[in-house]
């Protein structure tokens, strides 16, 4: 997860208005393949793949979604994150448009928040957030602001010490007729007691030590 990419390959554009893609965005020949691979595990405490190997695990024992690597084939899916490429920007603080570090500077770590809705602003309103979107580099994240049709009003917040919460994704219970999912997606800290129970698809971080910056 600490390999760095040798050249800077994205971000992708597409379209005849050469739409930039950013590096974290799925595409729709990238497919989830779980498919009938998953079951429950032989002591009947958790999930398991019928073919599981180490790498279907983080180092919290939690499962991951897998999804093949196509990215650039078909279409892109603005709306969903590639889970493995969500995770390394994650771990390793890369920009979820090209791919490259993350802007760090003494105030902390950049990235892009929604407006809190519903309630009044404080000063340390963005303190304790949590988030699926990795962080931005200076360059990127004006493009993001121009381009991303997902954005709404965004803010821009550094953080000195973002840390890895948990995971977000989606709970399945054993029946008589196999595994059933939660209609419902969820965020779950690691170390959750039915975390057993449960398929990730996208780290979750928690901002700390924040500021706001724009």
């Amino acid at each position: 997860m600490s390999a760095r990419p040798t050249a800077p390959v994205f971000p992708r554009t597409w379209g005849r208005t050469d739409l930039p893609v950013p590096y974290a965005t799925a595409w729709s020949e990238e497919k989830a393949s779980v498919g009938k691979a998953l079951i429950s595990n032989r002591s009947g405490t958790g999930l398991a793949y019928r073919d599981e190997v180490p790498t279907d695990r983080d180092r919290h024992g939690v499962l991951w979604a897998r999804m093949t690597e196509a990215p650039g084939e078909g279409r892109p899916n603005f709306s969903t994150l590639h889970s493995f490429r969500q995770r390394r920007s994650m771990f390793d603080m890369l920009c979820q448009v090209c791919g490259e570090p993350a802007s760090r500077t003494s105030r902390g770590i950049l990235f892009l928040l929604p407006h809190p809705a519903g309630e009044k602003k404080t000063s340390d309103w963005a303190e304790g957030a949590l988030s699926t979107k990795p962080p931005l580099c200076e360059p990127c994240a004006d493009l993001a602001t121009r381009h991303c049709p997902h954005l709404a009003d965004p803010l821009f917040v550094r953080s000195r010490k973002p840390r890895i919460w948990g995971v977000f994704g989606g709970f399945l219970t054993p029946t008589a007729n196999g595994l059933r999912s939660s209609p419902t997606n969820d965020y779950i800290p690691y170390g959750h007691a039915a975390a057993a129970w449960f398929l990730a698809s996208q780290l979750v971080i928690e901002l700390t030590r924040c500021q706001v910056v724009r």
